[in-house]
C-alpha cells in the first residue's frame, strides 16, 4: 500500500480562509437585518400569511372572529374620516394589519408596547399595525395621521427632518384620549392643564430638545412616554392655535418645497403678526432653546 502525503502551502490556506471571510461577513449582514428589520419582511408578507383581508389593504387576525369584522371596518372608516377633517383629504395608503395576540402584535410591530404602531419604509411601503385595544377611533386617527404626514413627506424627510415631538403631537390632534376640545385655544388649554399637573415639582420636565429624536422620546418608563406626549402635543396645539389649518397646509406645501424644518418657525411668525392682539405664553418653549417668534 503507497502512502499518498500532499502538503499545502501555507500562502495557499490563507488565501482560502480569506475567501471565507466577505461571505460571513455578509451571512452576518444579512442575519442583522433580518433582526432590526423582520417585521418589516412579515408585513410586506402579510398577503402570504393566515391573516384574513376583510377589504382591500385591511388583514385581519384568523383569531378574530368573522362577527367583530364589520364594526373593525366601521372604525376604521370613521378615523378616515376624521382624518380627511384635519388634513383636509385622506391621502394615505397604509395596509393595516390588526392582530389578535400579544405575540402576533410584536411579529408586526416589532414591539409589544402600545395599542397601534405605523411603519414607513424607504421604498414607499406603509403599515399600521393594530392589537385589539386599537381597535378605536382615536388610536387608528393617531397611526393614520402618521402615515399621512409619511405620504406627503417621504420616507427622508419624515425619518431625518421632522423632529419626533412634532410628528407626535401632530397625530395628537386627532386623538383625543387626552383632551376632548376641540376649540384650538381650548385644546391648548387642556394640553397644557394635564401637563402642569404631571409636571409638579420634583417632578422631571421635557424640553423639546429631549424629544427630537425616536429614541429621546419613547426611552423611557411610561410616565416618560406620557409626559413626552403631553409636551408635544402643547406645543403643536400652540402653534395651530396661531397658523390655524390653513397655516398647516402652507408649512406643508413650505416644508416639501425647502425641506427645512424652520418653516415651522418662518409659519409661525407670518400668521402672528396678522393677529389682532398676542396669543397666550407657552412656558414649554422656555425649557429649551426652541421659541420660534417670541
Amino acid at each position: 500500500m503507497k502512502l499518498r502525503c500532499t502538503v499545502q502551502n501555507p500562502e495557499n490556506q490563507k488565501s482560502g480562509r480569506l475567501k471565507g471571510i466577505p461571505f460571513l461577513l455578509f451571512l452576518l449582514l444579512l442575519i442583522a437585518l433580518y433582526l432590526q428589520y423582520s417585521h418589516v419582511i412579515y408585513c410586506e408578507a402579510i398577503g402570504l400569511s393566515s391573516f384574513k383581508e376583510i377589504e382591500k389593504d385591511v388583514f385581519v387576525s384568523r383569531e378574530i372572529p368573522a362577527g367583530n369584522h364589520a364594526f373593525i371596518s366601521e372604525t376604521l372608516s370613521r378615523a378616515g374620516e376624521r382624518v380627511a377633517g384635519f388634513w383636509g383629504e385622506k391621502k394615505g395608503k397604509a395596509v393595516v394589519i390588526v392582530c389578535a395576540t400579544a405575540s402576533e402584535y410584536e411579529r408586526y410591530c416589532h414591539s409589544r408596547e402600545g395599542a397601534g404602531c405605523s411603519l414607513g419604509t424607504l421604498y414607499g411601503s406603509s403599515f399600521i399595525v393594530l392589537n385589539l385595544h386599537g381597535i378605536n377611533t382615536d388610536v387608528i386617527s393617531h397611526e393614520m395621521s402618521h402615515n399621512e404626514l409619511f405620504g406627503r413627506l417621504g420616507w427622508k424627510k419624515t425619518t431625518f427632518d421632522v423632529p419626533q415631538w412634532f410628528n407626535e403631537g401632530l397625530s395628537m390632534m386627532l386623538d383625543y384620549r387626552f383632551v376632548n376640545a376641540r376649540d384650538s385655544l381650548e385644546r391648548f388649554r387642556g394640553y397644557l392643564r394635564e401637563w402642569r399637573i404631571r409636571t409638579v415639582p420634583p417632578a422631571k420636565k421635557l424640553s423639546l430638545e429631549e424629544i427630537s429624536s425616536l429614541n429621546d422620546f419613547f426611552n423611557g418608563d411610561s410616565r416618560h412616554v406620557a409626559l413626552a406626549y403631553l409636551t408635544a402635543a402643547s406645543e403643536v396645539s400652540y402653534w395651530l392655535m396661531i397658523v390655524g389649518r390653513q397655516g398647516f397646509r402652507e408649512w406643508l406645501d413650505l416644508f416639501s418645497s425647502k425641506g427645512d424644518f424652520a418653516s415651522y418657525h418662518e409659519i409661525e411668525r407670518i400668521y402672528r403678526q396678522r393677529l389682532p392682539a398676542p396669543v397666550h405664553d407657552n412656558p414649554i418653549r422656555y425649557l429649551g432653546r426652541q421659541r420660534p417668534a417670541e
